[in-house]
């Protein structure tokens, strides 16, 4: 129902029926909506709520990195962990209501001034600490309580470093590097932030510039594989969208060879690596492929 259509209706209600109304509408309400909208304080201080909701509206773009800054400084130092002066209980709970603002702020921002890009990174990386290496909320899971995907929201940020950037390998290593070195939190793998980094590469160029970037990494990496789990862990991620941006390019051939050579060796069974590349020909359109390559996987007695 539209607001128009809605005023009018409630017209025809005396007081005690609205009073009745808004009653059952509340109880009806779940109990995280009534706390992310603040419908407390709206129904306790309506005017002051208003003026509230007005002011944050439209802050100016100091206003924003300034909160933002603020809200991070306040994160690292725990004060939304601990029993602090600095911030209430309750503002503690409810802190992705002050972040989800903050988010939708500086997307506004972030395409017109550096310096808001520049606060969209540095929450992008708090968000990621806070779910992948250290609590500094009452939840491990920050991203999903704004409703957004760690892989989407670095996504934003690698179109970001774009506009900074204006060498493509610039922007591509700085991408790389960050997907690679990011924590990450319990919905994502590391081949996710990689691959949205591919999304960005719209063509050919760019797309052998990534797979560059990536041998570049795995290079360094192979040293260390037989001793430290989590760089065996980075080089098959790493592999994995290498072996995707060989497919887009058609390198068939090659993402062939490199399967075998490259990315089945290093897991303990090669059913999971091979299956995943049957997945990605798939997703691909590419089903004679598919097919070709399954002949092959059963000539090496791969089981999957």
């Amino acid at each position: 129902m539209r607001i128009r259509k809605l005023r009018l209706l409630l017209e025809q209600y005396g007081d005690t029926t609205l009073r009745d109304i808004i009653v059952e509408m509340y109880r009806e309400l779940p109990k995280s909506t009534i706390e992310e909208k603040d419908f407390d304080a709206m129904l306790t201080q309506f005017a002051k709520y208003k003026e509230h909701q007005r002011a944050q509206e439209h802050p100016t773009v100091e206003q924003t990195i300034q909160q933002t800054e603020r809200f991070i400084q306040l994160a690292y130092d725990h004060a939304f962990l601990d029993v602090n002066d600095e911030v209430p209980l309750r503002e503690q709970k409810n802190w992705y209501v002050s972040a989800k603002r903050l988010l939708k702020h500086l997307r506004f921002y972030a395409t017109k001034k550096n310096e808001a890009r520049v606060a969209f990174e540095e929450f992008f990386f708090l968000l990621s600490v806070a779910a992948g290496e250290e609590p500094l909320f009452l939840t491990n899971d920050p991203f999903r309580l704004l409703k957004v995907t760690q892989s989407d929201m670095f996504s934003e940020l690698v179109g970001f470093y774009k506009m900074d950037e204006k060498e493509p390998k610039s922007w591509m290593q700085r991408s790389i590097y960050t997907a690679l070195k990011v924590p990450i939190d319990v919905d994502t793998e590391r081949s996710d932030l990689l691959l949205a980094v591919f999304k960005h590469c719209t063509n050919a160029p760019l797309r052998e510039a990534f797979v560059e970037g990536l041998n570049d990494h795995a290079s360094k990496l192979r040293p260390q594989l037989r001793r430290d789990g989590d760089a065996l862990a980075d080089y098959q991620d790493i592999r994995f969208a290498e072996l995707r941006a060989l497919i887009e390019l058609r390198e068939l051939e090659k993402a062939e060879s490199m399967l075998f050579a490259e990315y089945i060796p290093y897991f303990s069974h090669r059913s999971t690596p091979f299956r995943y590349y049957l997945n990605m020909l798939d997703e691909a359109g590419l089903h004679e492929e598919h097919e070709r390559i399954e002949r092959v996987g059963r000539k090496k007695h791969i089981h999957f």
